[in-house]
């Protein structure tokens, strides 16, 4: 098999089975480094991985999972080094088969910040060290992971430093979330959009445990996006003789996973050169690709997978713009006080936050990277990164730990050709503003227009229409009355006509006026009304918020009236 066909091959992959398990039905002693056996028993691991190539395995792991400098610390030998003898053995073991050999990418025993105290960038250079190293595999994977954060970290790695396909898999737990609280849902937004060329599940459950994640997975994604599992033999024994099914009890329980038409699959702990065996049958004839299905437009942190389907609520607060108060406490660093404006429109209900680090006098791109940190070590909500300078939205970008919004950009080429780069790059979501160099449009159909390059310049730049909003922009009342309602008729042929999310700041309609609530909760209520669907507020205001859960019952999308109550 050639690597520049795996993805486009009508039959699906079968991968290996467990390493560790059949080591140590060889002799591995507990506590030993297996990543060297590469260079004491290279015979040895050759063998195993020809025994997984007669089973049928189209992938072989090469025995990296801990090549990483961390875990070879002390023990005499280099990651190079390592890396290096694991892939010659793998090598020979396929050679004149046409399998391929995978570098298999572990996690680093540590965890990032904030949960921990390993650095991202320490991270991202550890792999990138593991990377470089395995050039000479066909495809990296990246497995059994429990933060996404170092996942991100890995498939930044593998994306900068190579050009080898990527497979990243996730281990979760019975729960539906991994051991650091992240949802399947935020793992497929944020793997796919990061660039991974596929995306599983592996490790902690058996097949039947897995199932029901593995199908919220193949949801998550487009149908013609690669998925794969790759199971434990069932569930460890109490006695610690091994795991709880046989090879022909797991190839019966992995016969529902026939109907997901996955891309590949395999086995994790536990599981031998028999199950791999017994799978090739179970997957007889089956073919990888789903039928598509309406994609989801979903901003995440790790745990927390917003589906962006109806109103909801941006918390406007982290801004300097006309607040003296915070724009002292960005030049004095003050992260208190930051934090502390997150967490009260958390309590408010918001259920994204804008973060704007503009104010005159500071460094933003230092900035921008140092907000987002802080917020990620204080509140699980996913974050709308705001500015125009494209520096610091790739320091906030290239830190953050999930799927954010980008806000903005806007009908100018060369705003366009700096900013949607990024986007693409990181996975985010975009903001488009319907204005360019002629200011704003008064007339609807003239800010629609603008809207209309911006979507064809975001989907010619990679980006997915689900993934583009269009704010409008409101404007003020006071100054233009008259052009008010261009602002709601233009959102409105947005959301119909072009198909993409819309968004607004909507208590720009009320600067210079007395009883502002009244004017921002009325012009809250035309737009949702039109179609908007990312409201830019304060949270803590109890009108609007009052109106976003009356709409939300009259609209049907509160069932039996359930938040509005509380």
């Amino acid at each position: 098999m050639n690597r520049n066909d795996l993805f486009t091959r009508d039959k699906y992959v079968l991968l290996d089975g467990g390493m560790g398990t059949m080591l140590q039905a060889k002799g591995l002693k507990l506590g030993a480094r297996p990543e060297l056996l590469s260079i004491t028993e290279p015979e040895m691991l050759t063998g195993i991985h020809r025994e997984y190539v007669q089973a049928g395995a189209d992938i072989v792991y090469a025995n990296t999972f801990g090549a990483s400098a961390k875990k070879l610390e002390g023990s005499g030998h280099s990651v190079a080094e390592v890396i290096s003898a694991s892939l010659a053995c793998a090598r020979r073991a396929v050679q004149g088969t046409g399998a391929l050999v995978a570098l298999d990418v572990g996690p680093l025993g540590e965890l990032l910040e904030p949960a921990g105290t390993l650095k991202f960038e320490d991270a991202y250079r550890c792999f990138q060290e593991i990377v470089i190293a395995g050039a000479q595999a066909d495809v990296i994977v990246v497995e059994t992971m429990t933060d996404l954060y170092e996942v991100k970290a890995a498939i930044l790695a593998a994306k900068e430093n190579s050009t080898l396909p990527i497979l990243a898999s996730m281990s979760f737990e019975a729960g539906g979330r991994t051991f650091t609280g992240c949802t399947v849902e935020s793992f497929a937004a944020t793997a796919r959009g990061l660039g991974a060329d596929a995306i599983g599940i592996n490790c902690s459950l058996g097949p039947k445990e897995i199932f029901p994640m593995a199908k919220r997975l193949a949801e998550a994604v487009p149908g013609s996006f690669p998925v794969f599992v790759k199971p434990n033999a069932g569930l460890p024994r109490a006695d610690g003789s091994g795991y709880d099914i046989t090879p022909q009890l797991y190839a019966m329980q992995m016969k529902p996973y026939r109907e997901l038409n996955l891309f590949a699959a395999g086995g994790c702990c536990g599981t031998t050169p028999e199950f791999i065996q017994l799978l090739n049958g179970v997957f007889a004839g089956c073919k990888p690709g789903r039928p598509d299905h309406p994609m989801k437009s979903v901003i995440c942190s790790p745990v927390s997978c917003v589906n962006v389907d109806g109103i909801t609520v941006v918390g406007e607060r982290i801004n300097p713009t006309g607040k003296k108060r915070f724009q002292q406490a960005l030049r004095e660093n003050d992260m208190n006080y930051v934090l502390e404006q997150a967490v009260s429109q958390v309590e408010a209900g918001a259920q994204i936050l804008d973060v704007n680090v503009g104010a005159p006098g500071v460094d933003e791109p230092a900035l921008m990277e140092q907000v987002v940190k802080a917020l990620q070590s204080v509140v699980s909500l996913p974050l709308q990164l705001d500015s125009s300078h494209a520096e610091a939205l790739e320091r906030g970008l290239r830190v953050y730990n999930g799927k954010p919004i980008v806000n903005s950009v806007n009908g100018e080429p060369e705003v366009l050709e700096k900013i949607l780069p990024l986007c693409k790059k990181y996975g985010a979501a975009v903001v488009g503003l319907a204005i360019d160099k002629r200011g704003i449009q008064p007339k609807a159909e003239d800010r629609v227009a603008v809207a209309r390059r911006i979507k064809e310049a975001a989907l010619a730049a990679g980006i997915p229409q689900e993934d583009i909003y269009i704010d409008c922009l409101t404007l003020t009342a006071s100054a233009q009355q008259q052009d008010v309602l261009a602002t709601v008729e233009a959102l409105h042929t947005c959301k119909t006509e072009l198909g993409v999310r819309t968004i607004l700041g909507v208590s720009n309609i009320s600067f210079g006026l007395p009883c502002r609530t009244y004017l921002n909760t009325t012009f809250l209520t035309m737009a949702m009304y039109a179609g908007l669907d990312l409201a830019i507020m304060n949270p803590s205001s109890e009108e609007m918020m009052a109106a976003v859960y009356a709409y939300n019952v009259l609209i049907n999308r509160d069932p039996q009236s359930t938040k509005y109550i509380e």
